[in-house]
């Protein structure tokens, strides 16, 4: 992406890089900031603010309908099994009308997780995520998390073959 030096500019804000500087930017940064400390902190209250009532997200967890209550439900399933979880962003694309995100979630596996037992073992994975906005609200999210670098890590990957495919 060319940047116009005329009215967009890179400015380092904690460790996101943010492209251009507006009124808007600044308030979905803050819609960004509030989804993704809902995970590391466990205050699933901070989605009132990142996510239209309706939000939706591809993939969707399987069995979890659109909206911001039923992933405030998913984050308290998530916060029992990672209790340690954090998700620190890394750096902020702005476009036009969807905002990519690159962020590192870091935890200790420490209890049942996609049915494996907990390990006790650290991880820290790659997320790659792209949000569009109504007003400073996310309202679509389209995510890919390294979950193949998590089972690695915990042990669980490559998968042992059971019965008779020994």
């Amino acid at each position: 992406m060319k940047l116009d030096h005329h009215t967009k500019k890179k400015v380092h804000f904690m460790d996101a890089i943010i492209t251009g500087s507006d009124a808007t930017q600044a308030a979905r940064l803050d819609s960004l900031r509030r989804f993704y400390a809902a995970f590391s902190t466990g205050d699933a209250a901070e989605l009132d603010e990142a996510l239209t009532a309706d939000w939706d997200e591809e993939p969707r967890n399987q069995g979890q309908d659109p909206g911001r209550e039923p992933m405030k439900q998913f984050i308290a399933g998530v916060r029992q099994a990672l209790p340690d979880l954090t998700i620190e962003i890394k750096e902020v694309v702005f476009g036009d009308q969807k905002v990519a995100v690159r962020a590192e979630m870091r935890g200790t596996h420490t209890a049942d997780f996609f049915g494996v037992p907990a390990t006790g073992r650290p991880y820290a994975i790659r997320l790659h995520e792209f949000h569009s906005f109504e007003g400073s609200q996310i309202a679509y999210t389209w995510h890919l998390e390294d979950w193949f670098g998590f089972l690695s890590q915990i042990g669980a990957w490559p998968v042992a073959p059971g019965g008779d495919e020994a």
